[in-house]
């Protein structure tokens, strides 16, 4: 369960501040069965500065013959750990979110902006990581200068 965020201004004055990222991207494979890859770091002002709580967070979970992938924007306020932007990929026919007070049940890609959650409209057949990490670029304001970006299970002999 996800806790709603409750300074919504100020989560989405962070979301719309451009942002950058000058460190290199790899993301690492981890679990019992090399299941997971995982990248988080904390992100930057467009001077280089350190932004007090924010940072993102990449992962990838092999399940059941599928990837899914969950970009995201997370806003750390004293104990909590919000995710003011999550971009979750599925393939289009498993059901990925669930929202019971909403009534709300979403087949393949969604994602989570602030409160709020919408459907994606991607095809997730075509969908590579890259792709992913595009969509993550846009959404968060984000600017990459990093010199080397390694996606999810790049590199692993599988």
């Amino acid at each position: 369960m996800r806790d709603a965020i409750e300074d919504i201004k100020l989560a989405r004055s962070l979301l719309e501040q451009r942002k950058t990222f000058a460190d290199d991207v790899v993301m690492e494979t981890s679990g019992k069965q090399n299941q997971y890859s995982r990248f988080s770091a904390p992100i930057n002002d467009i001077q280089g500065d350190n932004i007090p709580g924010l940072s993102l967070r990449f992962e990838t979970n092999r399940t059941q013959g599928f990837m899914k992938h969950r970009l995201g924007l997370m806003w750390r306020q004293g104990l909590k750990t919000y995710q003011i932007l999550d971009i979750c990929i599925y393939p289009n026919t498993i059901r990925s979110h669930t929202d019971r007070s909403a009534r709300l049940v979403i087949y393949g890609s969604h994602v989570h902006v602030i409160n709020d959650v919408y459907k994606l409209d991607i095809d997730y057949n075509n969908m590579r990581w890259s792709d992913c990490f595009d969509l993550f670029k846009e959404k968060s304001n984000t600017e990459f200068l990093s010199l080397e970006i390694i996606g999810a299970f790049e590199g692993d002999l599988i």
